[in-house]
Formats: C-alpha cells, sequence, structure tokens
C-alpha cells in the first residue's frame, strides 16, 4: 500500500479529491438530529368501558387482555392501568422485535378475547408509540392591531392549510383560536309554552268523549238508584210477610193445642161425671144393700173396679168431684181463649177455620217477592256492569289523554340526540343516481344542504297533525345563535392573548429540516401578510443546529491544538502540515462511512469525531517519526517514506486495533445503552480506520514529496526532561515498592473519593427553552386556573433572563408521554408554559428554572421547571429520575397500606424532597346501583338506564356543520338546565319505558335505584399481571440518586412487609446500574480483546500482561478528574473509561515492544528499560497531547450541549495525562519486576527448511 502510494502520487491525490468531494456532499446530505435514531418497542392497548369503575375495567378488560397478549413474541414486560372507563395496556419489547408484524400478532391475539367481552367495551385501539408524536417546534403568532377573533379566521383559512402543506410537517395544532360555532340552546320556557298550546289543542279533541262518558254515567246512576229502591220494598215486604206468616204459624199451633187440650177435657169430664153418678149410685145402694147378699158383693165389686179404673187414672173415689170441677174450670178458660183468638182473628178478615189458607196466600207473597228480586238483581249487575265500562272508558280516555299529552310533552321528547338526528337528517343533499332522457344522463340530487341560520331556525322539527296547532320549529323550542369558544380555550404570549401552534413531524423527515421548512414558511407568511408575526416558543431544530455547531466548533478548536502541539514538538512545517492535512482527510473518510451506514449528525456520532480527531494524528505521527529516523540516517527520501510507513504499519495496525475493539462488544449490550452509543463506537472506528489508511498511503505520498530536504531540529527543553527522567527513572527501578504502592495506593483514593459522589445516568444540559407544567389542586375550575396562569405569567416575566412566555392549556398534544400515546384532553386544572430565556442574558436556564419553581407557594400551585425539547428531557424520558419502588400485593387495602407505611417511612431519608406514596387520591362520586329485578319489571336494563342518564349527563353534542359565506360552522345542541342538575335531581329524574301493551311511560329513577355517594379509586396500576403502587420521591438539590436509593434501601432493609407483597427498586438508580452494568460486562470483554491483540502482535503472554497495567493507571486518572471536576460516575463518563482502555495501552505497547527490541538487540535489561522510556518519551507525548489537547474544548464544556459528552472527555483527558506520566515509571517497574529473563529471539536462519 505504501509503495504503491509512494510510486502513484496521484493516484493517491485523485482518491484525496474523491474523498473530499463524497465527504463534503455527505456532510450536506446528512441530516442532523439531537440524539441517534432510538427504536421504542412499546406498544400501547386502549379499551374504552363507558360507565365501568376501575376494579369493573380491571376484571372484564385488563386481566383478559393481560393473559391473551403474554404469549406474544419479544414480549419483554407488560404494565397496565384499569381507569374508570377505561383500561390502558403497555407493551415493552425487546429491542430486535419487528412492531409491524408485532401488532398484526396483537390484533389477532385482542380478538380472541374481545369476544368475550360485554357490548359496552369497545374494540381495543393499539398505538406503536413513536417520538415522531412529540412537537418539534411550538411557535406564538399575533397580528398587529387586529383582535384574536380576526387572527383565528386568518389562520383557519390561509395560514395552517399553508403550514400543514410544509414538507415534513405530519400535523399542526393549534391552541387559543377563537372558533365560531352554532349554539342551539334548548329553552325550557320555550318548550313550556309549546308545551301549553299541545296540551290545550290535545284537551280540546278529548273534551266530546269525556262529556259523552258523563252523560252515560249519570244515566246508569239514575237507573242504579230505581232499581236499588225496588229491591229495598221488596225486601221490606218479604220481611213483613216472612213475619206475618211465622206469627199465623204460631198462632194456628196454639189453636190446635188449645182444641186439642180442649177433647181431652170434655172427654175427662164426661168420664169422670159418669165414674161420679155411678160411684154416687153404688153408694147409696150400698148402703142399702145387706152385706152378706150378693147385690152387696156385686155393688162393693163395682166399687173397686171403678177404684181401679181411678187408680189407672191418678185418682181415688174422693177426688172425683174435684177433679171434675177442675176439668170443667179448664173447659172454660180453653173457651175464653179461643173466643179471644177468634175475635182477633175476625179483626184480620180470619177464621179458625182458614187460617191454613191465610198462611198458604203468605207463602205465595213470599214466593213473588223471591221469584223479583233475582230479575232486579240481575238488572243491577247490568247496571253495574255498565258502570265499570263507563268507568273503564274514562280511564281508558284518561289514560290515552295522558299518553297523548306525555308523547308530544317537549320536555321528554325533546333531547339533544333527537334534535341532532333532525338537523343532521334535514341537512343533506347527495347524489342518487343518473335518470336518462333524450339520451342525455342527468344527475338526480336528493336534498338541499342549510344556506342560513335563519334556515336553521325554521326547519321544522315536530308536526302533530293536531287541528288548530302550528308544525312545531326549531326555534319554538331552542335559542339559536352563532357564538364562539372564548370561554372554553385559553392561550397567552407574554400576559396578552393569541394562539400556540404545535408542529409534529413525518417519521421520515429530520427534527431540523422541518424545523427549517417550517421557519421558511413563517417567513414567507410574513412577506405575504406583513401583520403576522411569529414567535419561537420552542424550536428543536434551532437547539439541534446549535448542539451540533458546539460540536464541530469544539472538534475544529480540539484538531488546531492538536496541529499546534506538533508544531512545538516537530518545530518543522513541513512533516506539521503532512498530519495537519490527515486530520481532516480522515475526519471526511469517516463522514463517507457514517453516510453509508445511516449514522445521523447527533451528538453523540459528532462527539466521537471530535474525541477521535486527537488520536488521527497517532499513526501520521509515528510513520512521520520513523520516515524522518530514516532520513536522518541517510536513506533516500523515496526509501525513507517506503520503509518508514511499512516497518510500522504492523505496530499502527494493531494499536489502532486495540483502540477500535474496545467498542466491538457494544454488539453484546442491549437497551438504551447499545442503541446510544453504537454511533459513537461506529464514528470513533471509521475516524481511526481512516487515518490508519491516511497514514499508510498519503504520508508517504507527501512524504517522498516533501521531505527532499530535511533539517536537524534541537530540543533543549525536551533533552532537559529526558535528563531529568533518566535520574527519576533510575530511582524508581530503585524503589519499586515505593512507586507501586503510590500507584496502587493513588487507585484506590481514586474511586473512594469518586464513589463518595455516587452514580447518576446522563449529565444535565442547560437549555434557553424552558418547559413549565402548572397544576391547580384537583377541584379547580377553570376560572381559577386562568386566574392564576396569569398571575404565574406575571411573576415569571419578572424573572431575570426571561424574554418570552407563552401559556396554554395542557393538552394531550402538548410534549410528554400523552402527546405520544395520542390522548388529548384538555385539563381544567392544568397550564403548560413555554419560557424562553434571553441568550445574553448572564443567567442559566437551570437558574431561571430554579426561580420558577419557588413561585409555587406565593401562587398556591405546583410549579414544574424543565428544560423544553433539551437533552435534559430527552435523557430523562430515557432515565427516569428520583427515587422510585414498586410495592406488589394482590389485595388492594394491603397495597394502599403498605404504600403510606413505606411512604412515611422514607420520607425521612436525607435528602429526599417530597414524597409521592402512590395512593391515589380517591375520585367523589354519585354512585347508581340499579336494581337489576326492579327495573326488568319496567322491562329496563342497566344498559338502558346508563344510556339515558349519559343523555341527560351530557353537556353538549355536535350535531352537523353550516356552511356561511364559505365558513363551515359547527351546529353545537346544548341544554340550558345543566346548572340544575344535582344529585336530587338525577333521583327524581323519570326514565322512560315501554309497558308489555307497547304504550310508554316512565318511572322515577329512585324507584328502580339506589343513588348513593360514594369514593372510587382512580386507577389499579398491574405490572406482569400482578397488582402494585408506585411510591415515589423526588431529591433535593445538591444529592446524588444512586447514594440516596441505598440510604432508602437501607431504611427498609429491616421493614416487615405484609404477607403476600413485596417492594421492587424501579427509579433511575435501576436504570444507571442496568446501563453501568452493560458498560462493565462490556469494558472486561474490550480489555480481553485487547490483551488476546497485544499477544498475537507480541507473541508473549507477559508484554501484553505488564501493558495491560496502564488501564488502571488510566483509570486512576479518570477517577481522579471526575472528582476534581465535582461530577459523578455516569453512563456517559463510563463510555471515556471504555475508551481509556483501548487508547492508553498504546502508550505500553510502544514502550514495551521498543524495550523488547533493544534486549533482543544485546542490551541488557536495565539499560534497555531506561533507554526505552527516554526514546519513546517523545512520540509517547506527542501522541497524548495531541488527543488530550484534541479534548480540551470539550472536557472544558465549552458551547452549548457540551456538558453531554463533557465527561468522556474529562475521563479521557484525566486518565490520559495521569497514566502517560505514570506509564513512563509503572510500567518500566512491572517490567524489571516480571522479565527475569533473557529474550530468546528466533533467527530467519532457524525457519528455514531442511532439506536433508
Amino acid at each position: 500500500m505504501s509503495k504503491f502510494s509512494v510510486k502513484k502520487p496521484l493516484t493517491i491525490f485523485v482518491a484525496v479529491i474523491g474523498i473530499i468531494i463524497l465527504g463534503i456532499v455527505s456532510f450536506t446530505e446528512m441530516t442532523p438530529d439531537l440524539l441517534p435514531n432510538i427504536n421504542m418497542p412499546y406498544a400501547v392497548v386502549m379499551t374504552s368501558y363507558a360507565g365501568a369503575s376501575p376494579e369493573t375495567v380491571e376484571s372484564v378488560v385488563t386481566k383478559p387482555l393481560e393473559k391473551g397478549i403474554a404469549t406474544t413474541e419479544g414480549l419483554k414486560n407488560i404494565t397496565s392501568t384499569s381507569n374508570e372507563n377505561y383500561s390502558l395496556v403497555m407493551l415493552e419489547f425487546n429491542d430486535d422485535v419487528n412492531m409491524d408484524s408485532t401488532v398484526v400478532d396483537l390484533r389477532d391475539k385482542i380478538s380472541m378475547v374481545e369476544g368475550y367481552w360485554p357490548d359496552e367495551v369497545s374494540t381495543p385501539y393499539i398505538l406503536k408509540m413513536n417520538p415522531n408524536m412529540m412537537p418539534v417546534m411550538v411557535n406564538t403568532v399575533s397580528m398587529k392591531g387586529e383582535d384574536t377573533k380576526a387572527l383565528s379566521l386568518l389562520l383557519e383559512e390561509k395560514v395552517i392549510p399553508a403550514l400543514e402543506g410544509t414538507d415534513g410537517v405530519a400535523s399542526v395544532s393549534t391552541n387559543g383560536m377563537l372558533e365560531d360555532s352554532i349554539s342551539v340552546v334548548l329553552s325550557d320556557k320555550k318548550i313550556k309554552d309549546v308545551n301549553k298550546k299541545i296540551t290545550d289543542a290535545v284537551g280540546s279533541q278529548f273534551a266530546s268523549g269525556e262529556s259523552q262518558l258523563a252523560s252515560g254515567k249519570t244515566k246508569i246512576a239514575s237507573g242504579e238508584k230505581a232499581i236499588n229502591a225496588q229491591i229495598k220494598e221488596l225486601n221490606k215486604n218479604l220481611k213483613i210477610l216472612k213475619s206475618s206468616k211465622t206469627q199465623l204459624e204460631k198462632l194456628q199451633d196454639t189453636v190446635t193445642e188449645l182444641e186439642d187440650k180442649k177433647s181431652e177435657l170434655d172427654l175427662t169430664v164426661t168420664t169422670l161425671s159418669a165414674i161420679d153418678r155411678s160411684i154416687k149410685e153404688l153408694e147409696n145402694s150400698l148402703k142399702t144393700a145387706d152385706p152378706n147378699s150378693e147385690e152387696y158383693k156385686t155393688i162393693v165389686a163395682s166399687l173397686a173396679a171403678i177404684d181401679k179404673q181411678l187408680a189407672s187414672m191418678g185418682l181415688k173415689r174422693s177426688d172425683v168431684s174435684n177433679s171434675l170441677a177442675q176439668a170443667k174450670a179448664g173447659q172454660k178458660q180453653i173457651d175464653q181463649a179461643l173466643n179471644k183468638i177468634d175475635k182477633n182473628l175476625k179483626k184480620g178478615g180470619a177464621t179458625r177455620s182458614n187460617l191454613s189458607s191465610k198462611i198458604k196466600e203468605i207463602d205465595n207473597g213470599i214466593n213473588s217477592i223471591n221469584a223479583a228480586l233475582p230479575q232486579l238483581s240481575a238488572q243491577l249487575l247490568s247496571i253495574q256492569s255498565g258502570k265499570k265500562e263507563i268507568a273503564s272508558g274514562e280511564s281508558e280516555l284518561q289514560a290515552a289523554k295522558k299518553s297523548a299529552l306525555d308523547k308530544i310533552d317537549m320536555s321528554k321528547t325533546l333531547t339533544k340526540d333527537m334534535i341532532s338526528g333532525i338537523l343532521t337528517a334535514q341537512n343533506f343533499s347527495m347524489p342518487a343516481g343518473y335518470v336518462t332522457e333524450d339520451g342525455v344522463d342527468y344527475l338526480v340530487r336528493v336534498g338541499d344542504k342549510f344556506k342560513s341560520v335563519n334556515e336553521l331556525k325554521n326547519v321544522t322539527i315536530m308536526d302533530m297533525g293536531i287541528d288548530g296547532l302550528k308544525p312545531i320549529k326549531l326555534s319554538d323550542v331552542a335559542d339559536v345563535m352563532i357564538s364562539d369558544n372564548s370561554d372554553a380555550t385559553y392561550a397567552k404570549i407574554n400576559g396578552q392573548d393569541g394562539v400556540l401552534l404545535s408542529f409534529s413531524k413525518q417519521s421520515d423527515y429530520s427534527t431540523t429540516d422541518v424545523a427549517d421548512n417550517i421557519n421558511k414558511k413563517f417567513e414567507q407568511l410574513s412577506k405575504d401578510n406583513p401583520k403576522l408575526e411569529f414567535v419561537p416558543l420552542m424550536d428543536q431544530g434551532d437547539y439541534i443546529h446549535i448542539i451540533v455547531n458546539s460540536v464541530l466548533n469544539n472538534l475544529v478548536v480540539g484538531s488546531i491544538l492538536a496541529i499546534l502541539i506538533l508544531i512545538f514538538f516537530l518545530k518543522d512545517i513541513k512533516p506539521t502540515a503532512i498530519i495537519a492535512v490527515s486530520i481532516p482527510l480522515s475526519v471526511l473518510f469517516a463522514i463517507v462511512l457514517m453516510y453509508f451506514s445511516g449514522i445521523t449528525l447527533n451528538v453523540i456520532s459528532l462527539s466521537g469525531l471530535a474525541v477521535g480527531v486527537g488520536m488521527l494524528v497517532d499513526n501520521s505521527v509515528v510513520v512521520i517519526e520513523n520516515i524522518y529516523r530514516l532520513r536522518s540516517k541517510g536513506y533516500s527520501v523515496i526509501k525513507s517514506s517506503v520503509s518508514g510507513a511499512v516497518q510500522v504499519a504492523g505496530a499502527i495496525t494493531s494499536s489502532t486495533l486495540t483502540t477500535i475493539c474496545v467498542f466491538l462488544p457494544i454488539v453484546f449490550v442491549k437497551g438504551i445503552t447499545k442503541q446510544l452509543f453504537t454511533d459513537m463506537a461506529l464514528t470513533i472506528g471509521y475516524s481511526l480506520m481512516a487515518s490508519l489508511i491516511v497514514a499508510l498511503t498519503l504520508v508517504p505520498a507527501m512524504s517522498s514529496k516533501m521531505f527532499k530536504k530535511t533539517k536537524d531540529v534541537e530540543h533543549p527543553f525536551f533533552d532537559k526532561m529526558l535528563n531529568k527522567y533518566k535520574t527519576t527513572i533510575n530511582w524508581a527501578l530503585d524503589h519499586k515498592i515505593i512507586v507501586i504502592g503510590a500507584a496502587v495506593g493513588t487507585l484506590v483514593l481514586s474511586f473512594v473519593l469518586i464513589g463518595f459522589r455516587g452514580f447518576s445516568f446522563m449529565p444535565e444540559v442547560d437549555s434557553a427553552q424552558i418547559s413549565v407544567e402548572m397544576e391547580m389542586p384537583k377541584d379547580a375550575v377553570l376560572e381559577d386556573t386562568i386566574k392564576t396562569s396569569d398571575k404565574a405569567i406575571s411573576a415569571i416575566q419578572k424573572i431575570k433572563g426571561v424574554k418570552t412566555v407563552g401559556a396554554m392549556l395542557a393538552s394531550g398534544d402538548a410534549t410528554g408521554m400523552s402527546g405520544m400515546a395520542g390522548i388529548n384532553s384538555n385539563s381544567s386544572n392544568k397550564v403548560s408554559m413555554y419560557v424562553l430565556v434571553d441568550e445574553e442574558a448572564n443567567v442559566t436556564g437551570k437558574e431561571v428554572a430554579d426561580n420558577i419553581e419557588k413561585l409555587s407557594d406565593s401562587l398556591n400551585c405546583d410549579l414544574t421547571a424543565s428544560g423544553s425539547s433539551s437533552m435534559s428531557e430527552a435523557t430523562s424520558a430515557l432515565g427516569g429520575s428520583g427515587v422510585s419502588l414498586k410495592i406488589y400485593a394482590d389485595d388492594l387495602d394491603t397495597l394502599q397500606t403498605t404504600a403510606k407505611s413505606v411512604g412515611s417511612k422514607i420520607k425521612g431519608v436525607e435528602g429526599i424532597d417530597e414524597v409521592d406514596n402512590g395512593v391515589m387520591e380517591t375520585t367523589p362520586e354519585i354512585k347508581v346501583t340499579v336494581d337489576k329485578a326492579k327495573a326488568m319489571k319496567y322491562n329496563l336494563t342497566v344498559a338502558q338506564v346508563y344510556e339515558k342518564l349519559s343523555t341527560l349527563l351530557t353537556k353538549q353534542k355536535i350535531s352537523t356543520s353550516l356552511t356561511l359565506n364559505g365558513e363551515d360552522y359547527d351546529v353545537i345542541i346544548k341544554n340550558n338546565n345543566q346548572d340544575k342538575i344535582n344529585r336530587k335531581y338525577v333521583e327524581s329524574y323519570k326514565i322512560p319505558y315501554s309497558k308489555s301493551d307497547g304504550s310508554e311511560s316512565s318511572v322515577k329513577l329512585e324507584k328502580i335505584a339506589a343513588v348513593d355517594s360514594a369514593t372510587s379509586l382512580n386507577a389499579i396500576s398491574r405490572d406482569n399481571q400482578k397488582r402494585y403502587i408506585t411510591v415515589s420521591a423526588t431529591l433535593k438539590d445538591g444529592y446524588n440518586v444512586s447514594l440516596v436509593t441505598n440510604d432508602v434501601k437501607s431504611a427498609l432493609k429491616d421493614y416487615d412487609l405484609p404477607g403476600g407483597s413485596s417492594i421492587e427498586y424501579s427509579g433511575e438508580n435501576e436504570t444507571i446500574m442496568e446501563s453501568l452494568g452493560q458498560l462493565v460486562k462490556m469494558m472486561l470483554l474490550a480489555i480481553i480483546i485487547i490483551y488476546l491483540i497485544m499477544v498475537a502482535q507480541f507473541q508473549s503472554l507477559l508484554s501484553p500482561f505488564i501493558v495491560m497495567f496502564t488501564i488502571p493507571l488510566a483509570f486512576t486518572g479518570g477517577a481522579l478528574a471526575l472528582f476534581i471536576a465535582g461530577m459523578e460516575i455516569s453512563v456517559i463518563s463510563m463510555v471515556g473509561f471504555v475508551m481509556l482502555a483501548g487508547i492508553i495501552v498504546n502508550n505500553g505497547i510502544v514502550l514495551i515492544d521498543y524495550i523488547n527490541q533493544t534486549r533482543a538487540d544485546g542490551m541488557k535489561k536495565r539499560d534497555a528499560i531506561i533507554d526505552g522510556g527516554m526514546t519513546r518519551m517523545r512520540p509517547i507525548l506527542m501522541t497524548a497531547l495531541t488527543t488530550i489537547l484534541g479534548l480540551s474544548a470539550m472536557a472544558l464544556g465549552i458551547g452549548t450541549g457540551s456538558e453531554m459528552m463533557q465527561p468522556v472527555a474529562i475521563v479521557c483527558v484525566g486518565g490520559l495525562i495521569y497514566a502517560t506520566f505514570m506509564t513512563l515509571y509503572v510500567i518500566p517497574v512491572l517490567y524489571d519486576i516480571f522479565n527475569k529473563k533473557d529474550i530468546s529471539v528466533i533467527r530467519d536462519e532457524d525457519l528455514k527448511i531442511i532439506d536433508d
């Protein structure tokens, strides 16, 4: 390669010209950006479930989704949040996952789950996370001499369409624009008036039926009264007849009894009279008869017979007379009684003989009455049936009347949905097809859209078809007017009303290109309309330009300083010129390779060039030094140029590879670390390989032309340094333990000191663009938020250095994750502000941000300020911030209790500022629990009740649009009774329903549901299908996150967690440790590769082992430099340590290689060590100083955004300064310790093949 270059210098010249042209073209075509293209393997699945609580959303939607998605290939982590009404599932995938095919797979898996969901659950929406969703620019626009309305009109008609057509612009969002709309406000008063007219008209139609029913009712009442009187009279007569019958029957029984007794007495009197005569006759005869005569005996016998007869009658002969007298007295009494009865009967026209016939007559009367009563009862039933029919007819008439009135009750039938449907259907014009007539096709168009507000007012919304009632127009029930949204929008620029424009870019365009295109469009629009004034609040493109230019300036400054140090050492303009040419040529060569590798001009890649610029001269310096050496020995310029390059080709190739190889292990690194630093690794590798090629081609070619004449250069200062070094190295070799002890002690001390500072992810980067979030209490209304925001703007403007303040209501299209997730919803208690710092003011963005946050207490709000679209914001999103830990448990009560306890415990840790225990405030709510059984009695379901309540509580509804004078107006339907709605109103709200017979009715909500006050969780969070709460804490200024995290871990070490719960740390410290772990792994692999390369070069295991001791020396210097600079170990600074490992070994390689060569030539070990140090000191110092000065501008933090890569430069500079010095002492000492044997060299003649 070197021979070819010297032989054909014009070919090399052509190649150089080609590289310059390609480099310039590549550089101009490359797109500047803030950071490398970072793949975000994230997806969000959003599912709405209207009316569902977080617990219901979790069980019905989130859990099934998590289970269904969990088997997706490449899925790394699942987190979810179940909120009221919707579920949000966030998915993290491996870096190498193809998100397009993954989304397709996700859709398939989700479709299998959603089939089991209730109808109320919407179809899930899958969103791939994309940084391009964040705005690249936020501008304010104002119009001199015009109000906001005129400005809004101009923006809508001309400005926004022009901006949306700008190359690379995906969307333009506005805030503060006044938008006119046509409001249709339903009027309670008008509806009542219409209802009265309808009621009167319907009432007159029902009056005739009501009159007929009243007449029939009167007639039936009269008939009913007459029949009831007859029945009453009959019942009275029946009662009399029955009483008479009873009396006659009793009298008949008495007569019969008396007659029977009289007959008995008549018989008794007759019998006793006969016996009495017989007794008297016999007793008289007895007195005269002879006692001894038969006559006497006969008389006695007859008397005995009479006594016996009397005895049978219970009498004696002596009682006969008395008994006869009593019987005759009884006869007399009976006769008297019968006579009395006869007299009484005679008065009634009856006698004892016709008493039975009289009773029969009464029976006939009773039977007649009994026969008449059923007939009358039947008539009465008929009347009552008629009465019921009239009552039923009356009821039906009233029901029909009520139903008719209910149906036409405008307060019930007129809803926003109904009006919206009518207006949408009436505001219709569509082609229906073609009609051919006489060979001509005519387009048939149906409908005609509204052309004016009057036409909208006069549209008929209902025609009852009732005589005397005109069709009802929209203006009869609502107030129709044109209004704007001034009461619902808020945007301020320096306290004045204005409009904010937010721009998002298309994914295929670079941020800077889009920002430049937008700014050009602004210039054009301002030129077309001089009244327009655009003021940037946030411009990522401008910030990127500043950062990139700053890094490029540091690169140029570093190159100039490297060239100056070469002039100091070489003291010859020719070799310095050759090396100076190699720097830009190597850079351009690297840029060409970067362009074809798809690497953008970002902070990381350009920092790689800046870091490598000092090393670009190393190879050329070695080649130039060797060519100089050969020329000084008298060789010709051609031989010196060729041999000088060839002799060191292997050494510089090995040296270059050891530097490049430190980045090879990045292929094994994962996550953010790999994505961030791959560009740096490739850039440094490309530049060093370019410098190697340039050193082996261009340098010898140019040397062959420029070194025809050489001059001896004296270095008196350097000669004195060599003499001093010879003395000190002899002392070091005699005091090895002191030297080694000092090196080890310094190493330990440096890492102990830097360890006290802790660890960080990325360094803070200052910005002139500040983003401010103002948050009011959750119950704050919009009016209070606006008042506080105005006060905040006024207070911020008074802060030193503040140039511009723009404010708008916080919304989903603002910067942040909400914008990336596509959520756009204005908040009534949050305001987003953009603050521009005057670059000429002697104040930093951080100082301004701190002063803004101090205003929180005086304004009674929470102000959070941070760099807007700056490196700080980008790296914060990548690495997180503060202390954070997750508490896992299945039970919500356990989660909240544990979170509160842990939050209280860590609050006392030193350095902790504010603690958020993650227990979200519960939301007060009115909970309507529908009794399903009761609701079904009215043919209502829970969903129907929800639909009616949702319609009631919806404040407004966009119906259709109306075009007036070329402008489109949204027609918005509103209720004017929204302020009246409270809990009592909801309870008494009547839910309409359909009866089984098809008729309509309504029922109060309180009859079918319980309306209670309750509280609910705002959200339930899950991580990998486990519930968790995040406890987070911010740090006080001056405290390191890793140190505070360790203190937090110590504070919670003995904390007794409830059963089933666990703690996992997940904050910034964990991100830092993960990234540092990746870099440590990368470093260890790099060190192994470096060692193996040196083994191959030295063909020795011992020499590379000694060279490896330069690495801890470099780490010592790097750590001390960080400590002195007041920095901690970060991911960025670790990259510096990795680079040091590849850079510093080159000094050891150069030194050990020369010592081995001189020993192989026969020099004694101690002499070889001293001679090697003295001989190689100059190239070692030259390469070290060029690298150090090349990084000096970056190490000093010169320029905006230089803070990002400053730790790399500081570590490299500190490591090179310390290690370069110590290498000249420690390595010789170690070499003297480990090399006890003489070096054996394999001669070329020993390698000849033996013929025998």
